[in-house]
């Protein structure tokens, strides 16, 4: 990587590759960053709470929260409705934005992300497999055909991305046009599947993304985000050379759970490093906290646009993903006409 030199990070003597004339961040904008995430995650879960079917006031829901007479049937509601959705936007967004991460630190890349790597549209296509072979989604055989699909995916782009067949610009501008063609091939192919399937419309809410589905996907999601964050946290050195599995597991299951999301996988991590740097902790901490709290606060809008249903989440999110792709497109674009006038 000619425009990317080692700097070491805070993994005890493990280098990490970065962009070039990377400052490290000061411990004052950390903590700045860590703190507003966790209001985010805190003001998006008031949200999340007051905002469904049943309306709810923030005074209705602070008397169900610490009032030791609250209405049963508004606690029923909070207690056994709207908390448990909560968390599972938590989950999907931090496990998302823990992917995105964990790919990110591996391959020292930009654009890096679930999607732009093939993990999320190769496991999209191994969800459509499940469905067109009628399959019971809520099964190991679909987990791990999810997985497969990923792993397929991923395959591809990087494979391909090895080669450098598309000379004089950057390694994130590079990755950015392989992972698009791929993203789109296998999203056609996935939408073929589920156009001709005898359960089209029923299928195209499978993958599209709403939420998580009805089954033991929560408890799997949890495990497998709680496993993942919690190895890397406690051991960021030793398991580098798995950033890269743990990133497909992560993907896959995401996708088996509720299908597709975009954007909170590539938008979170690249802000993150912006903000902390190059140190797995620290930004595993930033990208659940993040990732959680910008995905809840995305599902508030989209519920409140298109009351009750709501709309898919990753339309929502394009509203600030698409204006940063532009933003990293730019950025990388500018890096690369550097590189060829022999500035860097």
């Amino acid at each position: 990587m000619s425009e990317q030199e080692i700097h070491v990070g805070e993994c005890g003597d493990e280098t990490i590759a970065a962009e070039s004339n990377a400052v490290p961040p000061r411990p004052q904008r950390i903590v700045l960053t860590l703190v507003t995430g966790f209001a985010l995650l805190i003001f998006s879960l008031f949200l999340s709470l007051t905002t469904g079917i049943f309306p709810i006031s923030y005074a209705e829901l602070w008397e169900v929260l610490f009032s030791s007479n609250p209405d049963p049937l508004l606690k029923e509601v909070v207690y056994q409705t709207r908390i448990p959705f909560a968390l599972d936007m938590l989950l999907l967004g931090g496990g998302l934005a823990v992917s995105g991460t964990l790919l990110q630190l591996r391959i020292a890349n930009p654009f890096a992300s679930p999607t732009l790597t093939g993990l999320m549209p190769g496991a999209m296509v191994g969800l459509c497999v499940v469905l067109l072979l009628g399959m019971n989604i809520d099964s190991f055989g679909g987990m791990a055909l999810c997985i497969a699909g990923a792993v397929f995916g991923g395959f591809i782009v990087f494979t391909l991305n090895r080669i450098r067949f598309i000379r004089g610009r950057s390694a994130g501008i590079h990755l950015f046009m392989i992972g698009f063609i791929i993203d789109v091939a296998l999203r056609s192919i996935s939408g073929f599947i589920v156009l001709f399937g005898e359960k089209s419309q029923e299928w195209a809410m499978s993958v599209g993304g709403w939420g998580i589905r009805e089954g033991s996907f929560t408890f799997w999601l949890t495990l497998v985000t709680l496993l993942v964050a919690g190895s890397v946290f406690a051991f960021p050195k030793q398991l580098k050379p798995l950033y890269i599995p743990f990133a497909i597991v992560l993907t896959a299951i995401t996708v088996w759970a509720c299908g597709t999301i975009g954007y909170i996988g590539l938008i979170v991590p690249y802000f993150m490093r912006c903000m902390i740097g190059n140190r797995p902790r620290l930004l595993l901490l930033g990208s659940i906290l993040w990732g959680g709290g910008l995905l809840m606060l995305a599902k508030v809008i989209s519920a409140r646009i298109h009351e009750p249903v709501g709309l898919p989440l990753t339309p929502v999110l394009a509203c600030i993903g698409i204006p940063l792709l532009i933003f990293m497109m730019w950025r990388e674009w500018q890096r690369g006409s550097m590189l060829e006038n022999g500035k860097f």
